[in-house]
């Protein structure tokens, strides 16, 4: 009983700290997702990547694509190696390869002059 209690309380204990991380409950999915982005852009990568996966573990697609790239090219790219369960990669992979997401912004080609 006194075991299951620490591991309640270590738990609660590591939630509670990841929760500012995460962004709060009234935080919409596409502000979440563009916070992560955001992220992402200012180098912040490891940030960004709990992002994006606390995205992809709720359904986001985009997010769950982003997550997959991060974690596969994670020491080619951004010289870390950043960890995932296997439940949660199979489950990145089938919302990845599926076609619900945001739409892919219209690419504006500018003129070299």
């Amino acid at each position: 009983m006194m075991k299951a209690r620490r591991i309640l309380l270590i738990t609660s204990a590591c939630l509670a700290l990841l929760a500012p991380a995460l962004g709060t409950a009234a935080e919409s999915d596409a502000d979440a997702y563009e916070q992560a982005v955001a992220q992402y852009h200012q180098g912040r990568w490891a940030d960004a990547y709990g992002r994006f996966i606390a995205l992809a573990n709720g359904g986001d697609a985009d997010a769950a694509r982003t997550a997959l790239f991060m974690y596969r090219y994670g020491p080619q790219l951004y010289n870390a190696h950043w960890d995932a369960m296997p439940v949660e990669v199979q489950r990145w992979e089938r919302l990845a390869a599926s076609s619900q997401g945001r739409g892919t912004p219209v690419f504006q080609p500018v003129a070299a002059r």
